[in-house]
């Protein structure tokens, strides 16, 4: 259980050294532990991530580009594209799903989260060609999705498959380098590497110890260093607009911070409305009594019909602001706040896109095409905090500091929905690298995540995970069991019975071992049940009953049951779940018996992993 084992395995010993490969013999001469050898395979992944990031990334941007310059035609044609680009989109979305059918349950990043919870953090390859592939053809049609998703799953994908590859593989390195993938797609994709560590760490792993912390940073790192040596210097992505407002930003001061706060509780409650909204739209899609394959194109078709609707309404503007990522509405939102004369009608235009944006966003990816909510969210954020510098400034303030409120907002929305104030925060910085933000903005997601966690427990992420079965309880109890497995501290059952047994057998056993937890067994050694000591103590109180029984007629089968290859995290839940003091330990394929694990025993294992520092 040790994680500061050398890697070599040679204890330090010079001799048993010079037996082994020259790799090894430099480890052990060194004195490198396991602790090293994940900041190498960190290092490796962030730059085969980043290579990947890119071919992900650039087929998307020039293929939003041809959608731009494609309506810049008649209002007619510009309105059948508008309207058909949707669902030819959809249409491959679907094609892609009948070729490469999985049963990974959940999407995007709660499909992570749930490998690192219930899998141990094993992802099928298949997943990341499947996403890769659905979600550029979603986004490039105007799906109002955005590409963190896909990349985070496409990075955590390459992580969890390298973990195999590792001289000592195990659950714990496997989701550490799981983290390194999802912070090196993020650092790529957004040339944001501060984000992508905090995304990693904050969201996907909710683990900060340095041992996890060192090799996600390495690989975060050198993935935007790869990218900027490939591309040359990369400009964030709203720099140029974050330039032209550079001169009108006023930094934070006490008289500003009250439009901070009440931003970031605006923002919380725009938060709890995109997510509720989305969970609505995804359960209505569930119910519908179509085929699942016909449901993505049902709602791009919907989401067409908006498009349209809009290029007819507005010939000079044909791109909807609820199509697509919205990177477009957020530039300008930044680089045009407070310029123009104030006016509450504009303020009411930001906030009927606003909810043009949540609607389509559900409509795209609630009826089960692909992408990722962190450009949705951030163009929300944008929409709410240029609705509400509009207000103030219509509404005689003229002191208002439009250009910082919109970033704020984008900083909340994201946090907000994704309960990671520092993510949010370090996104929008790395987005504009303004110095003079990363306070006001820290404020304002720190309270919009804390306001909106009252109102709605679950981020957009772990709402996925709770309807999956998966609630997530004190952060660092989880980390510490997830870290060990099932094998490791699993113990020989104390009493195991055959299921034919006699009553008057199982009463010498339970007094024999006092009224402890019995495992029933088939003749063949399959786990068949349990008795747990309650019933065993009801047994002991009708002994005369006892001589007409046999243990299958004692025993329940509701019980579950955990295998060796499962975390504790896992077994705990599963304790829990049905109030008992233990399960059993079975070889899954062929139900045999190998162990039982005790509440007693994963207690000691618990407080054995925190002494050790790990």
């Amino acid at each position: 259980m040790n994680s500061r084992e050398p890697i070599s395995g040679a204890k330090r010993n010079p001799f048993l050294a010079g037996l082994l490969n020259p790799t090894q013999r430099a480890a052990a001469m060194l004195r490198l532990d396991a602790d090293w050898a994940l900041v190498a395979w960190g290092a490796a992944i962030g730059v085969i991530v980043a290579f990947l990031a890119l071919g992900f990334i650039l087929p998307i941007r020039w293929g939003e580009h041809a959608l731009e310059s494609a309506l810049r035609g008649s209002r007619e044609s510009a309105a059948v594209i508008i309207a058909v680009a949707p669902v030819l989109g959809a249409i491959g979305t679907v094609i892609v799903f009948a070729i490469l059918p999985m049963r990974q349950r959940g999407h995007g990043v709660t499909q992570v989260m749930y490998a690192v919870q219930r899998t141990n953090s094993r992802i099928p390859p298949l997943l990341a060609v499947r996403q890769w592939l659905a979600s550029t053809l979603t986004i490039v049609s105007g799906g109002s999705a955005g590409p963190e998703g896909p990349i985070v799953t496409i990075g955590a994908t390459v992580g969890s498959n390298v973990a195999r590859f590792m001289l000592r593989p195990s659950a714990s390195n496997t989701s550490t380098l799981l983290g390194c993938g999802a912070a090196a797609g993020l650092s790529a994709v957004f040339a944001a590497p501060l984000t992508g560590i905090f995304f990693a760490v904050e969201v996907v792993l909710k683990d900060f110890s340095a041992r996890t912390f060192a090799p996600i940073v390495v690989a975060s790192v050198l993935a935007f260093a790869t990218v900027q040596s490939v591309l040359g210097p990369v400009d964030s992505l709203f720099g140029p607009a974050a330039r032209e407002i550079g001169p009108r930003l006023t930094g934070m001061t006490m008289g500003l911070t009250p439009f901070f706060i009440v931003l970031a509780l605006l923002c919380a409650f725009g938060a709890v409305f995109f997510m509720r909204s989305f969970e609505i739209i995804e359960r209505a899609f569930v119910i519908l009594p179509v085929p699942r394959m016909m449901k993505p194109v049902i709602g791009a078709a919907l989401l067409g019909m908006g498009g349209a609707a809009w290029v007819w309404m507005h010939p000079e503007s044909p791109l909807p602001p609820f199509f697509g990522t919205g990177y477009w509405v957020a530039r300008d939102q930044i680089e045009h706040a407070g310029l123009a004369s104030p006016s509450f009608a504009y303020a009411g235009i930001l906030m009927v896109w606003f909810v043009g944006k949540v609607f389509a966003t559900g409509t795209t990816l609630g009826s089960g095409s692909a992408g990722g909510l962190f450009a949705p969210s951030l163009a929300c954020g944008a929409m709410l905090g240029g609705a509400f510098a509009e207000t103030l400034r219509a509404a005689g303030f003229q002191s208002t500091p439009s250009p910082e409120l919109v970033l704020a907002g984008m900083g909340c929305m994201v946090a907000a929905t994704t309960h990671a104030p520092l993510a949010g925060a370090m996104l929008v910085y790395e987005l504009c690298h303004q110095e003079s933000v990363i306070l006001p903005v820290l404020l304002a997601t720190v309270i919009s995540t804390l306001a909106c966690r009252a109102m709605h427990p679950f981020s957009v992420y772990t709402a996925g995970l709770a309807a999956l079965g998966v609630r997530q309880g004190v952060v660092a109890d989880l980390v510490a069991l997830r870290k060990i497995a099932v094998r490791q501290v699993a113990q020989p059952p104390g009493v195991v019975i055959l299921d034919s047994a006699s009553g008057t057998a199982l009463l010498e056993l339970a007094e024999k071992h006092g009224a402890h937890d019995a495992v029933v067994i088939d003749s063949e050694g399959c786990y068949r049940g349990m008795i747990t000591a309650r019933e065993l103590q009801s047994a002991l109180l009708a002994r005369e009953a006892l001589a007409a029984t046999v243990a299958a007629d004692l025993m329940r089968t509701d019980i579950p049951v955990t295998t060796e290859d499962e975390s504790m995290e896992i077994a705990f839940h599963k304790l829990s779940a049905k109030d008992i003091d233990a399960i059993a330990v079975i070889d899954e394929p062929t139900k045999r018996l190998l162990g039982i694990l005790t509440r007693e025993r994963l207690l000691q294992a618990y407080g054995g992993d925190l002494t050790s520092g790990k």
